[in-house]
């Protein structure tokens, strides 16, 4: 029996990242374009806000305005346009090198607070560009922070779905394998990421033979997934006894 099955059977698997490994240009470049994503999606939030009058002079002009005071009104927008996309993606890199691959739903939900906390009560009333959220105007307050947890949920959506599955054989695409023995994993998106976690690093046969499974219990979102290792191979089953999502590993 493999260390990981062990590791599995003991209970220790829950909230582990058993697949650490060190960020590859794949998951900063997969966290860039999330980032420009979901920087995206928010923007509309904001334009929408600004076209209401509940948010009038949007931030990321604010602090182009600060650096740039200078600068002719139509550099200054574009500057404004691209300060705020460059530092969506560089949130989303951000995001993609330090989360754990057993990400929660709510991780993304998280990410985007905290980068509402650290930037709306933290640098930017340091450099005096806002008032602190907490003393600023009602609308543009409950606006941005809105914003940005429709940023993180967009963010922990787009990669939440994706595996930058370390030590998988290249046999998976049927070519040689990236640089750095990495190769991307696609499984389908109405996996939970617990599954999309287990089937990480595992190869071909073995996900081929528990795939089916795990499909059929995110399919009805009862039961989890008991995994048999028999001589010669490996069993899967929807096991009422093992809460949705999880994988038990047993030996028979």
């Amino acid at each position: 029996m493999s260390l990981l099955a062990l590791t599995q059977i003991s209970g220790f698997h829950e909230g582990m990242d058993i697949y650490s490994s060190e960020p590859t240009s794949e998951t900063v470049a997969s966290g860039g374009l999330a980032g420009l994503v979901a920087t995206g999606v928010m923007s509309a939030l904001l334009v929408a806000a600004d076209v209401t009058g509940m948010m009038n002079y949007e931030p990321p002009r604010k602090i182009i305005d600060k650096f740039l005071p200078r600068f002719p009104v139509p550099l200054r927008d574009a500057a404004a346009v691209l300060a705020h996309f460059g530092y969506g993606a560089a949130g989303g890199c951000l995001y993609a090198v330090v989360r754990r691959k057993q990400a929660t739903s709510g991780a993304g939900l998280a990410y985007g607070a905290l980068v509402w906390a650290v930037g709306y009560e933290g640098w930017l009333p340091a450099m005096g560009i806002l008032p602190p959220a907490h003393r600023d105007k009602a609308g543009r307050a409950v606006t941005m922070l809105a914003a940005h947890l429709l940023y993180g949920a967009v963010l922990g959506k787009a990669l939440g779905r994706r595996v930058l599955a370390e030590r998988v054989p290249a046999e998976l695409g049927g070519a040689s394998a990236p640089s750095g023995n990495v190769y991307p994993l696609d499984l389908p998106s109405r996996l939970p990421d617990s599954y999309v976690s287990y089937l990480a690093a595992k190869d071909p046969a073995f996900t081929a033979t528990v795939l089916p499974v795990l499909e059929q219990s995110a399919a009805t979102e009862e039961h989890g997934v008991h995994v048999r290792f028999v001589p010669g191979g490996v069993q899967a089953l929807v096991d009422p006894a093992v809460p949705y999502p999880q994988v038990t590993e047993g030996v028979d």
